[in-house]
């Protein structure tokens, strides 16, 4: 009778303890799955920050450049000096001219009163020849000071604008002033093309650039009475009331360190002139993919581990067997996905840089596209022909980039066939191009003279050589060694590095599953690699070299 009791009272308890358990491991995994999210989040913001901002600034030192160079200009000097119409309006034709082809809004010339005596749209209704800007701040200031920039609305247009200014001198003293509007109407729809939620404010706060044309002349924070009459009496941005933005207001921006939890993560890229880059990142989607990542796998392993108690206790010996079978069937799925996932998260690691690689042949595909025109233009068919084949030269490059991107997301088959090892390093090298480049480091491939080939999956070797790559630059290495030595029968794969190498700490826990000494890593690169390697029938080990760090592997020569 007490055996009983004290059976039913062990089954009561643990009734009560494992849902209390279960509860308080799913509470833990929403947490951490959250929080890890939100670094990821934050991640991806910076970049798209830095990128952002550094285009921005691209645009406004072009066109800044452009105010310089046209207000110390001979024939801006000369056109004011003389005051001559014909040299008035040789000077609005080359303005025309120059605003075309630099995609300035208006460029335009004031004489020392402020009236317009040249403009690039002389030619159209809404010109600016005789028009008086005497009272415009970026006038005054220039005439002051030799240079300013306002940003304000359009008094004819209504559309916003940076006007960019810089005073033309003659005997040292300002006799005008060079005017560049400079309309961001381009930048935001490639912004918003891009998928980001960014705007840029002033020194006051006041957003003037947008992917969101609602939130234009809002303000990230409550601009005090004396900022607000000093705007208004600029007359830079007409009746708007200066509101405080919504997504300000109702406290749905955050910090990704932030305390509490918002709908965004904010990053602020700093852009010179007190201006600034935001860029918003939605947190939700985020957060509930990996929750329920993280629940599913709590789940598994509630499911995976029930199922084994009840097939231990009230199966027999062959059913017991069987469901082993299959429970080693179920984990290497698991395993296979987990291959999979560190491959798509590499991947993400180096998203970045092959969107700079892609960027630089896009850019220059423009370029030739603008020259091919004007050469057509001109009836220069050769010269039309050359940009045409070069354009043809950087979309190859375009698609070899893009086809090696698909090739490594792609999930491994599982057959081994023989692979070039030439070639799957140079998917390595074009991957980790840009990484390299950042981190100033050099990727030194030793071939043999002969190629050859092993028995392999392509995307699963340059997975494991992309991820020991990545690990050597962690770990500070300057020039990291893809070494390929055949044998009669195998060929040895080396990865070696110049950095501080491993510790005995770290070469005791290498290849032990979630051992890491990265802030953000889960200590599965290794153990992955080490299975990829085991399942093209070789071993990863690593090797105690003077200096530096070294991984070598070797694999079936196919002749």
């Amino acid at each position: 009778m007490e055996q009983i009791r004290r059976s039913l009272t062990v089954r009561l308890a643990l009734a009560l303890l494992i849902p209390a358990l279960l509860l308080g491991a799913a509470m833990a995994v929403d947490r951490i799955a959250a929080r890890r999210a939100l670094v990821a989040v934050d991640r991806r913001s910076r970049t798209a920050g830095l990128l952002l901002g550094a285009s921005f600034r691209r645009e406004l030192e072009k066109f800044r450049l452009t105010a310089v160079a046209l207000a110390g200009d001979g024939d801006a000097r000369l056109a004011l000096a003389a005051n001559d119409p014909a040299r008035l309006a040789a000077l609005s034709r080359k303005l025309e001219s120059l605003s075309a082809r630099t995609g300035a809004a208006n460029i335009y010339l004031l004489d020392r009163r402020g009236v317009t005596v040249a403009a690039s749209n002389w030619r159209r209704a809404d010109s600016f020849l005789g028009n008086d800007y005497a009272y415009r701040a970026y006038f005054r200031q220039a005439m002051r000071h030799g240079q300013a920039q306002q940003f304000a609305l359009g008094t004819q247009s209504g559309r916003p604008g940076l006007y960019m200014t810089n005073a033309v001198t003659a005997g040292g003293r300002p006799i005008g002033i060079m005017v560049v509007k400079v309309e961001f109407t381009a930048l935001e729809a490639e912004w918003r093309r891009t998928a980001a939620t960014a705007f840029v404010t002033d020194r006051r706060g006041i957003i003037l650039v947008t992917t969101n044309p609602a939130w234009r002349f809002t303000t990230i924070r409550p601009l005090p009475p004396d900022e607000r009459a000093a705007v208004r009496r600029s007359l830079a941005y007409g009746a708007v009331p200066l509101a405080l933005n919504p997504m300000v207001a109702t406290r749905q921006i955050a910090a990704a360190d932030a305390a509490e939890r918002a709908p965004y993560v904010e990053t602020v890229e700093p852009v010179g002139g007190g201006w600034r880059v935001h860029i918003l990142a939605p947190t939700a989607p985020a957060i509930t993919a990996a929750v329920s990542v993280g629940r599913a796998i709590l789940a598994a392993v509630v499911v995976t581990s029930a199922a084994l108690l009840l097939l231990w206790r009230h199966r027999r010996r062959l059913a017991a067997a069987r469901a082993e079978a299959a429970e080693e069937a179920r984990i290497g799925l698991l395993r296979e996905q987990l291959v999979q996932a560190s491959k798509l998260a590499t991947l993400g690691q180096i998203t970045a840089g092959v969107a700079h690689e892609i960027n630089q042949p896009v850019a220059a595909i423009a370029a030739y596209a603008h020259n091919a025109r004007a050469f057509l233009d001109r009836d220069d068919r050769a010269g039309a022909a050359d940009a045409v084949e070069r354009i043809g030269g950087l979309a190859q490059r375009i698609g070899l980039i893009t086809r090696e991107l698909r090739g490594f997301s792609r999930r491994a088959s599982g057959v081994l066939e023989p692979v070039a090892v030439a070639e799957a390093i140079d998917g390595v090298q074009l991957l980790l191009r840009d990484r390299l480049r950042r981190a100033d480091a050099l990727l030194d491939v030793r071939l043999p003279a002969i190629p050859i080939r092993v028995m392999a999956e392509r995307v699963r070797l340059e997975q494991v050589l992309v991820n020991l790559v990545q690990n050597a630059l962690d770990a500070g290495g300057r020039t990291v060694t893809i070494a390929v030595r055949p044998g009669e029968t195998r060929a040895e794969i080396a990865v070696s590095d110049d950095g501080p190498g491993l510790t005995p700490a770290g070469r005791a826990s290498l290849f032990q599953p979630f051992s890491t000494t990265k802030a953000d890593g889960l200590g599965l690169g290794l153990v992955i690699c080490r299975d990829i390697v085991a399942g093209f029938g070789g071993t990863l080990d690593a090797r105690d070299p003077p200096t530096g760090a070294e991984f070598a592997f070797s694999l079936e020569l196919v002749p």
